[in-house]
């Protein structure tokens, strides 16, 4: 790990947050944070786009930037000869020839223009906007004919950014929209961009993963049961009855996966967590697997086997109660703790 990412992880888990929590936050995607704090520079997007997102995620910490960037660009020097910014440069056509320089300079637009829309398309720190077909048309007239009016474009249209909310039964689950990678579930109140179809994934080992198309026209609030392997997985709508997957073994199980089945009774030999207050949590089993990782409000209860691990960042907030015995919690307000039930 790199001493930048290192720094990363130990600055946000001292805050109890979790990467899900830094990506609402910051609109950086899961994944791109992830990938500066275990150092993966293959997975990050080009080295501008990179500093900007390690600048941002530094500063959201309360840390000072300049360090780890220096870090940064130790590990993953800029090229031989590379200037702070890329020039797109026009060629030089004699005076006697306005119309073919009025092409060039629609042209040097369109390349923006493309730019512009390809960061777009990779999310994270993209604008909010994209050209639409009639803009790049108008441009391209413009280049055709050597005309120089500027007005022929139609102005950008503003993308509409929805909430997606994802729960999960069993916890510990992972969700992913159009293979984006959104974090463990549950997912909360996750800025999407507004569309009538996208592909909806949730994958947890020995379960039957979903995969179905979903509407986020409009923000949604979604609730998946896994079943075991060979068992079709459901997804509900908050108002909407239970509805299998479209493909796969699924569909043919769709009659018998048409509810959610009812929670597993607590075993009176299990841990039962009782959170007063909203803390951010993350439960881990003996083999270090995370069965659970997110912040729930005040009021919820959570019930687990022994030999789990739990961390949270609030411990005034988190009550635990092992085999039915009294529940007390596990340390003071704002406090982060780790132990071992």
């Amino acid at each position: 790990m790199t001493s930048f990412g290192a720094a990363l992880r130990q600055a946000r888990e001292g805050l109890g947050l979790s990467t899900q929590d830094v990506a609402l936050r910051t609109k950086i995607r899961g994944d791109y944070l992830r990938a500066l704090e275990d150092g993966n520079l293959a997975a990050l997007p080009e080295r501008t786009f990179a500093r900007s997102y390690l600048t941002r995620y530094a500063r959201e910490l309360g840390l000072d930037p300049q360090p780890l960037l220096s870090d940064f660009d130790r590990a993953l020097p800029a090229p031989a000869g590379s200037s702070a910014a890329t020039r797109v440069t026009a060629p030089v056509r004699p005076a006697r020839r306005p119309g073919a320089l009025w092409a060039a300079l629609a042209v040097g637009a369109l390349l923006i223009a493309g730019a512009a829309a390809y960061q777009f398309t990779r999310g994270g720190d993209s604008p909010q906007t994209a050209v639409t077909p009639a803009a790049g048309a108008a441009a391209a007239g413009a280049a055709g004919t050597g005309s120089g009016t500027a007005g022929a474009a139609t102005a950008p249209q503003a993308v509409q950014t929805v909430r997606l909310t994802v729960k999960v039964t069993p916890p510990g689950a992972r969700v992913y929209l159009d293979n984006r990678d959104l974090g463990t579930a549950p997912v909360l109140a996750f800025p999407v961009d507004a569309r009538r179809q996208a592909e909806l994934r949730v994958e947890l080992a020995g379960r039957e993963p979903l995969r179905q198309a979903v509407d986020v026209s409009r923000s949604r609030d979604l609730r998946v049961t896994l079943n075991p392997s060979g068992k079709a997985s459901v997804l509900t709508d908050a108002a909407r009855p239970a509805t299998p997957p479209r493909t796969g073994t699924g569909a043919k199980a769709a009659g018998s996966a048409a509810a959610a089945p009812k929670p597993t009774q607590t075993p009176a030999s299990g841990v039962k967590v009782t959170y007063s207050g909203p803390s951010w949590t993350r439960v881990t089993d003996a083999a270090g697997r995370i069965v659970f990782e997110g912040t729930p409000p005040a009021g919820t209860v959570k019930a687990f086997p022994k030999g789990v691990t739990i961390r949270t960042g609030n411990a005034a907030a988190v009550s635990v109660s092992v085999s039915g015995g009294p529940s007390a919690p596990l340390g003071q307000s704002g406090q982060v703790v780790t132990r071992t039930f």
